[in-house]
């Protein structure tokens, strides 16, 4: 497991614009291994980075962030990075419009731009899509971000029990094959049972 964690970090470290990659883990560990050093990799090397949280509340994240050796304070005054409650990005007063979270995002970019940072690396936990039961919305919002080609390095985090619920209207691994082709890298903590051997 060393080596493959290496090798894992290797690659989040090294992410280019444009990379859009989906992460699948199976407990917080190893959810704030490679998203914090995802974040920090960004972080030290003058990126602006955003964070938009859902499993846990930003509060939460944060005060992982910092047990982890991120200065939240530092850089959140510095405006290089953003903890956003999914309520205030992707469901907004109980509703998602893909169109305005898209328009989020390249207000990130450009604002990035403006204050002069080397990057933008983005992150999402994409549980709220699964709580709320707009899965499909999910499904048209992730491959409309991959159409839109944003210059930013960006993770989508699901937790693997997202994709064993019993769920009314939609088969989860069918979900899952499909989300897989709208990013164009996974990474995968666990297999996922019945769909590991189709990635």
């Amino acid at each position: 497991m060393g080596v493959e964690r290496d090798r894992i970090i290797s690659f989040v470290r090294e992410m280019k614009p444009k990379d859009h990659l989906i992460f699948l883990y199976s407990n917080l560990e190893d959810k704030h291994f490679v998203l914090f050093t995802y974040l920090k990799t960004g972080l030290e090397r003058g990126e602006a980075t955003a964070y938009v949280a859902s499993q846990e509340t930003p509060q939460q994240v944060k005060r992982a962030m910092q047990e982890y050796g991120i200065d939240v304070k530092r850089y959140e005054s510095a405006g290089a990075l953003k903890v956003i409650d999914y309520k205030d990005w992707y469901i907004i007063g109980g509703g998602f419009d893909p169109a305005v979270t898209l328009d989020h995002w390249k207000g990130l970019v450009e604002e990035s731009k403006k204050r002069k940072f080397t990057g933008l690396r983005v992150l999402g936990e994409m549980s709220c899509f699964f709580d709320n039961e707009i899965v499909e919305d999910l499904m048209n919002y992730e491959n409309s971000f991959k159409k839109s080609a944003m210059p930013i390095m960006t993770i989508c985090a699901y937790d693997r029990s997202l994709f064993t619920r019993q769920a009314a209207g939609y088969d989860p691994t069918e979900v899952l094959i499909g989300l897989l082709a709208a990013h164009s890298t996974a990474i995968i903590m666990a297999p996922v049972e019945g769909v590991v051997k189709t990635i």
